[in-house]
Parts: structure tokens; C-alpha cells; sequence
């Protein structure tokens, strides 16, 4: 069975609001085992140089799953669909700004939410870093780009007439992390296709 956003099965509630479906919706339960297919026919499915495109604003602006719950004051912000239906996920978002009730039910939420992602993502997070900064348990040889980073430093040792191996292994040590990974995290659009955070 494939999950979708919106499909026959979703609900027009009053109000033209329909709701986003979740695993609820389809009656998954607990630790069933989920496969991620990529779609056909995609606003999502950019190249990874489509930064700048029109198309690419567009499709994550208009993003039912990415838009926050209350981005503005006038209706004109929220997310339809094809036929013109209001979207939402969890909560519908108010059309005049959240209420308190309202701002401490989404928080509660949301606090769920971020604890539950944590949880998904911290074997990820931990294996992401091992692969990182560790060098024993390394199974394939270092990616070109840092081996081409590791010779450049041994040419400009030579270059320079710096004879000391430990100055140029504190270069690659500092490089490493500092200079390519974090750089990548900190720029996850370099790698991935996504927005580039405006902030």
C-alpha cells in the first residue's frame, strides 16, 4: 500500500478544511516496518542546482508538511489543494493568529513530536558521527574530495619547505572537521535537495 498526503480516503471536514493523512489515518501500527520509494511525478523532486528556481521556491512554499502552523494573518497563507481545499497536519492553523489554548496545545505537540524525532534520529546522529571521526572502524577508503584535501596539504608541505610531520597532520586533523564536515552540515543544501534556510 502506498501512504500519500492526500488520497480518495482523505475527508473534507467543514469549512473546506481536509486533514493531511499520518499512519493514524491509514491504521499503521506500532513498529511496523515502512519502505521510502521516491515519487514519480514530483514538485519536491528537484535537481540539485535548481536553487535559484522558480519552481523550487514555489514547491516548498506551498508545502502543507514544511509551512509553519501560523505564518501569517490572512487565509491567503494556507495550503490547498487542487480542488481548492484548506490543508493542515495536526492542527488547524487559525486564521487569526493562535489563541493561547491554542499556542499551548500546539506546543504540547510538538514537544511529543521533537522528542519522538529525537529518538528516530539519534542512531543516524551517532552513526553519522562515528563514520565522521572515526578512523579505525573505517571500511571504505576516504571519499576523493578529502584524499584530494590530504594531497593538496602534502604538496604545500613540500611546497613550503615544512618538514614537520606533526604541523601537517594537525592541518588534516583541523581540515577534516572543521573544514568539510562542518561545512556540510552546516550547508546541508550542498548535498541535499532542499531549501536554503533564508535566516
Amino acid at each position: 500500500m502506498v501512504l500519500q498526503d492526500i488520497d480518495s480516503t482523505s475527508r473534507v471536514e467543514p469549512g473546506g478544511w481536509k486533514r493531511l493523512n499520518t499512519l493514524g489515518h491509514y491504521n499503521v501500527p506500532n513498529n511496523s516496518v515502512l519502505m521510502l520509494t521516491t515519487r514519480q511525478s514530483s514538485l519536491y523532486n528537484l535537481s540539485l542546482l535548481s536553487e535559484r528556481s522558480e519552481k523550487s521556491t514555489l514547491s516548498l512554499k506551498n508545502s502543507p508538511t514544511l509551512s509553519r502552523p501560523w505564518v501569517g494573518t490572512s487565509s491567503s497563507s494556507t495550503s490547498k489543494d487542487a480542488e481548492g481545499q484548506k490543508l493542515y497536519h495536526l492542527v488547524k492553523p487559525s486564521e487569526h493568529g493562535p489563541s493561547e489554548n491554542q499556542e499551548k496545545m500546539v506546543t504540547e505537540i510538538y514537544l511529543t513530536r521533537l522528542l519522538m524525532m529525537k529518538g528516530t534520529l539519534q542512531k543516524f546522529i551517532n552513526d553519522l558521527l562515528e563514520a565522521i571521526f572515526s578512523t579505525s572502524s573505517r571500511s571504505a577508503p576516504l571519499p576523493a574530495a578529502i584524499k584530494y584535501m590530504f594531497d593538496f596539504m602534502d604538496e604545500q608541505a613540500l611546497e613550503h619547505g615544512i618538514t614537520d610531520a606533526e604541523v601537517v597532520h594537525a592541518w588534516k586533523s583541523n581540515a577534516l572537521p572543521l573544514r568539510f564536515w562542518v561545512n556540510l552540515i552546516k550547508n546541508p543544501h550542498f548535498v541535499f535537495d532542499i531549501q536554503k534556510p533564508t535566516k
